[in-house]
């Protein structure tokens, strides 16, 4: 698969999602990308956090301020030379309000041609996203507005550090019933660490991603240390 894309509405986390996720396939591959095509995001200015992506090989393409549609010329010929490359997986991390998805559709021809997955993002402690009917709104006005199709859901409950396993197993059973409802699979369930024991014994068989937390505030981040071992990161659920 050459692309692998995040979408989700804020609050979502879908950003901490594809920095996890570029980690984990790290596990396969030498080199990965990641693209940042969200409207706001204040985090990857950090030049700590940039630094450290490209230390571990992860080569980030983001724009220095933040990032309008009108911004977009400055960042397509570095978008255009990782897709040009076919063995380069590229991670896209895009908004997912209609604005967001609409600066993904300028490359969906592109993305569309070299093999992509989609995934859609939700956190049901997020307003818009909190009913399986709700969740399905947004998947279509994302779809509309990037002129490609969500192939899969991934559930990411949570309201932070105070998230319990009650919470994530519930969050999970209402997007696993909006992707019955759409015909798509759910293709894993974002959890921290310290919840994964609990949490897989409620929900068997599922896919977990462990996520470790990038988004953080510059004191928050001065306190953390990363566990980016891509092996401890996805656990496949057993049927």
């Amino acid at each position: 698969m050459k692309n692998y894309v995040f979408v989700g509405y804020y609050g979502s986390g879908k950003t901490e999602m594809a920095v996890n996720f570029a980690y984990a396939r790290k596990q396969a591959e030498r080199r990965v990308a990641l693209v940042d095509l969200d409207i706001v995001n204040l985090y990857f200015r950090s030049r700590e956090l940039k630094e450290k992506l490209a230390e571990d090989g992860i080569d980030v393409i983001v724009s220095e301020g933040k990032l309008a549609l009108a911004d977009l010329p400055a960042l397509t010929p570095a978008i255009y030379g990782v897709l040009s490359q076919p063995q380069l997986p590229v991670i896209w991390d895009v908004g997912g309000d209609e604005v967001g998805a609409t600066a993904l559709g300028r490359f969906a021809a592109q993305i569309e041609a070299s093999s992509y997955q989609l995934y859609l993002v939700v956190n049901t402690f997020r307003p818009f996203t909190r009913k399986p009917a709700e969740i399905l709104k947004v998947k279509e006005e994302i779809e509309r507005a990037a002129r490609l199709k969500i192939t899969h859901f991934v559930a990411n409950p949570n309201l932070g550090e105070a998230t319990t396993v009650q919470q994530v197993f519930e969050g999970t059973l209402l997007v696993e019933e909006a992707a019955i409802q759409a015909g798509i699979p759910l293709a894993w369930v974002g959890v921290l660490p310290g919840l994964l024991p609990e949490v897989s014994e409620l929900l068997p068989g599922r896919n977990f991603l462990t996520l470790e937390r990038f988004m953080l505030t510059p004191w928050q981040r001065d306190q953390q240390t990363f566990n980016t071992d891509p092996r401890t990161m996805f656990k496949p659920g057993n049927r």
